[in-house]
């Protein structure tokens, strides 16, 4: 099945087209800006590059964050109307899972996390690789970084922007053995998980698909970092 992944997550356009397991292209362009019109042509670019057009694509998978609240807007408004003015099936796909997707050959579990806009406060969850794939564990994790200690409890892989100075933190902070993999949302990544939602016919709603915002969460981290601070 020929997908098309798309994420606007982070601070750049992630494009990826696969056939099943096959990546066809996939490719990163600065987010100079938002618009529909920039990330349209980042699709079709790659596209070219695949050898392929709109017409030749099955599946459509877009990127649904948490990460940057513009982007993820963006970017699902792309694939929603990209699905509906096709009539081709789409599937959101967590960027934590795509984060996560992209470290499955490591044998420990996997703690994929993306900056929450500030310094020291991620988003989080933790997956666990099996044959090619990853499940999620648990809840969403928002807050401080040193707070991911209480979730792992042993050996376990941080994937991600900015991971190699993340698992540094937990390594110092509990002595855990913590491996980094520096990883951006892929749009390959985000491709090969719809297909494999698609496959098993759990396409989304066209109209009712939104993005993983986290905002009550959010919110939460940030108002107990701010008490912390000030009492």
């Amino acid at each position: 099945m020929i997908v098309l992944g798309i994420d606007t997550s982070d601070y750049a356009n992630a494009v990826g087209v696969v056939d099943g397991d096959k990546v066809l292209a996939d490719a990163a362009y600065a987010a100079k800006t938002d618009s529909l019109e920039q990330i349209l042509a980042n699709i079709e670019s790659t596209l070219q590059s695949a050898g392929l057009g709109l017409k030749d694509i099955e599946g459509i998978g877009v990127g649904l964050g948490p990460g940057s609240w513009t982007g993820i807007r963006v970017g699902v408004t792309v694939g929603k109307m990209l699905a509906f003015s096709t009539g081709k099936p789409v599937a959101g796909v967590p960027t934590l899972e795509a984060l996560a997707y992209a470290a499955r050959r490591e044998s420990s579990l996997i703690c994929a996390v993306i900056s929450a806009g500030t310094k020291d406060t991620v988003y989080a969850a933790l997956y666990r690789p099996e044959s090619g794939v990853v499940g999620r564990i648990g809840e969403y994790y928002v807050g401080d970084v040193k707070g991911l200690t209480a979730l792992l409890s042993g050996p376990a892989v941080m994937a991600g922007n900015g991971a190699q100075a993340y698992s540094r933190i937990i390594r110092q902070e509990s002595g855990m053995n913590i491996k980094a993999v520096e990883a951006a949302p892929g749009g390959a990544s985000i491709a090969c998980l719809a297909s494999q939602r698609l496959e098993r016919g759990e396409k989304d709603d066209v109209l009712s698909l939104t993005p993983l915002y986290l905002k009550e969460s959010t919110a939460k981290a940030f108002v107990n970092k701010y008490k912390s601070r000030h009492t």
